[in-house]
């Protein structure tokens, strides 16, 4: 590219396979949600998983002895992980997934403050205190990962040209 005077400048523009910051902190995220659900199963790390349910609000297992969980949640954590891997091969989709998941901690965290450890029959998660914090931060500090990744925060600077 060449200016009005002839000179040669750099283009601001990387190549379209070139990796931006929200593609690397989309496998960030992608690799926690699958680490947590995996952990939800393995024995020690969760105490009385021999107490799990398959769905509902009463699981007896807990993840640190702090995280009710149950077979469900971990493998929606799991489900919610591995979709991450498939939306980082491009800027768009690694922006969007970082914003569609702070959405649904937000709703999972909202949906813990109305239904909590109640009998309500569509219930079919477990949650304690420590559970909507963790929603609840993890909604907040994935909103602000999105917005500090995504190309609008970063002044229209181009991680792929083909967008």
């Amino acid at each position: 590219m060449t200016t009005a005077t002839g000179t040669a400048t750099a283009s601001r523009a990387r190549k379209a396979n070139a990796k931006g910051p929200a593609q690397y902190a989309a496998l960030v995220v992608a690799i926690f949600l699958i680490v947590i659900g995996i952990i939800g199963f393995i024995p020690g790390i969760v105490p009385h998983l021999d107490q799990i349910t398959f769905a509902g609000p009463f699981s007896g297992a807990f993840v640190f002895n702090v995280f009710q969980t149950s077979i469900l949640q971990n493998i929606v954590h799991i489900v919610f992980g591995l979709a991450g891997l498939g939306a980082i091969g491009r800027r768009k989709n690694a922006t969007m997934y970082i914003a569609g998941m702070s959405f649904m901690f937000g709703v999972l965290w909202l949906y813990g403050l109305l239904f909590g450890n109640s009998d309500f029959g569509g219930n079919i998660f477990p949650f304690n205190p420590a559970d909507f914090s963790f929603n609840i931060g993890l909604s907040i500090a994935l909103g602000i990962t999105g917005l500090a990744t995504s190309q609008l925060a970063l002044f229209g600077s181009d991680y792929e040209v083909d967008d």
